[in-house]
């Protein structure tokens, strides 16, 4: 081999180098570009279970809902029993009280226990409109004007989230003539 042949021997093992030494860092910036990409993936699969959890467990607290709102009718029929049992009398009168009270009773601890509470009314202040919805006025000198005189139907939550607002009216200054 002459002079010039190794030279250009030399040239193109440089040459070679240099491609080899391009193509490296071409492939460590790929493995690096993969490697986050691959990172990135992982944290949204990690964001993404996450949040499918929250979804399920949300769906187990109020998967429920549809038979307890059933179940609140049940409840406001014992309510109305009761009432209308106020105005019999005698030994009869007692014992279907008692009766009733305790199935009422039972009925109130199951649905409590699945997260359902009675929205708290007090009569004499004013509505709040988050909880309770106004459906009626009546004329009173008793309580001021604007606030709760009376509750015609019980409001309830469900863990935490309104299933039925409870439905009140309200005092209206009687106006003299």
């Amino acid at each position: 081999m002459n002079e010039e042949e190794k030279k250009q021997k030399e040239i193109e093992e440089k040459k070679e180098e240099k491609d080899n030494f391009q193509e490296i860092e071409k492939l460590k910036k790929e493995k690096e570009e993969l490697l986050n990409d691959l990172k990135k993936a992982k944290a949204d699969l990690i964001n993404y279970k996450k949040e499918e959890n929250e979804r399920y467990q949300e769906l187990i607290r109020f998967s429920n809902e549809r038979i307890i709102k059933e179940l609140i009718t049940v409840l406001d029929s014992f309510e109305l029993a009761l009432n209308n049992l106020k105005n019999e009398e005698g030994e009869f009168k007692e014992r279907y009280i008692k009766g009733i009270i305790l199935i009422k009773s039972q009925l109130e601890d199951i649905l409590k226990r699945e997260g359902l509470e009675e929205i708290q009314v007090k009569k004499g202040e004013p509505p709040d409109l988050n909880f309770e919805e106004v459906v009626s006025e009546i004329e009173t000198k008793e309580f001021k004007e604007g606030t709760v005189v009376e509750v015609f139907q019980k409001g309830y939550l469900l863990n935490g989230k309104i299933i039925r607002p409870a439905r009140v009216a309200v005092a209206k200054v009687k106006e003299e003539l």
